[in-house]
């Protein structure tokens, strides 16, 4: 499967608008070379982008591109340095939580701090916010709290401890979220202080459905190196989505789920490890597309659509 092909001349031409519905036409088959356009483009496309970092869920009936346009803005706005490319993409956060968008949300599960690196100390302390609103499912939350102590690694210094110590109070507070708890204590072991080093162990003791990520002998380890490890874990290219291999793989996933959802579909060994079958690198598979669509009735009788409903619940 190649490809759209789309000249390079024709790309330079293009207004923000055509680019657009480019990427909107295209979907998940986008030519990393519109991407770079886009990017090129700087404050102008920012002003063209900047109306998608909330849903429509008309536009995205008529057109399901629209949801992809999205995932693209994303990935435009990470390669563009800078506070104004940094503030739209916190809208689209924003907005990925207003609709609880679980779909959008787990396609960029830990390659936030990616998106972010190149954006300055203002853009981190916007994060800060979206990560103590206890409204935001704990899952987005603590994976822009990766983000938001990644971004702190890099400006060092003060913010960096000061941005551990606020981790940190999160970790303590029992009135959070259990799962967001854990998740931003996991965090910290990352970036091992003494002063956090009881209250770590004390997280390790406890029985939690997330214990066999966090455990006594975790801690030590981090400890013992005692050296700060930035949140990355081979998650640092989120573009690598344009390549012709992730095309193709993706291409096979959506032809096997499509088979799956027809009617008198027998499954077998093949299709339950499926996604062991394709051994294929730098894939993080957490949840799998439901054959309902996302704009369809909820099955659960609520009468709302599905992405509205049960969908983050699959």
């Amino acid at each position: 499967m190649k490809l759209p092909e789309i000249e390079n001349e024709k790309l330079a031409a293009c207004t923000p608008a055509e680019l657009i519905d480019i990427m909107a036409t295209h979907e998940d088959r986008v030519p990393r070379t519109v991407i770079d356009e886009c990017v090129r483009r700087g404050e102008q496309m920012l002003d063209s982008l900047a109306p998608f970092a909330q849903p429509d869920d008309e536009k995205e009936e008529e057109n399901p591109g629209y949801w992809w346009l999205r995932l693209h803005a994303v990935m435009i706005l990470g390669l563009m340095p800078g506070e104004s490319a940094g503030r739209l993409l916190v809208a689209f956060v924003h907005g990925m939580n207003r609709e609880e968008d679980y779909d959008l949300q787990d396609w960029f599960s830990g390659y936030w701090s990616a998106l972010l690196r190149n954006k300055p100390a203002s853009v981190i302390t916007l994060l800060s916010d979206i990560c103590t609103n206890t409204k935001n499912y704990w899952y987005m939350r603590a994976n822009i709290t990766e983000a938001v102590l990644a971004g702190a690694y890099q400006q060092g210094g003060e913010m960096l401890e000061q941005t551990l110590d606020w981790a940190a109070q999160c970790v303590a507070d029992e009135e959070e979220d259990w799962d967001y708890r854990f998740s931003t204590a996991n965090s910290l072991l990352h970036y091992p202080r003494e002063r956090y080093r009881e209250l770590l162990m004390k997280f390790s003791a406890r029985e939690h459905g997330l214990a066999a990520y966090y455990a006594d002998e975790n801690v030590e380890e981090a400890y013992e190196r005692g050296t700060d490890i930035p949140i990355l874990d081979g998650f640092d290219n989120p573009w690598h989505f344009y390549a012709q291999d992730q095309i193709e793989w993706r291409e096979r996933r959506w032809q096997k789920e499509e088979q799956q959802s027809e009617p008198g579909y027998s499954h077998d060994i093949d299709d339950v490890s499926f996604n062991n079958l394709l051994d294929y690198p730098q894939v993080t598979y957490r949840r799998e597309t439901p054959k309902i669509g996302r704009n369809d009735p909820c099955p659960c009788g609520s009468g709302k659509k599905y992405k509205k409903c049960c969908l983050g619940k699959a």
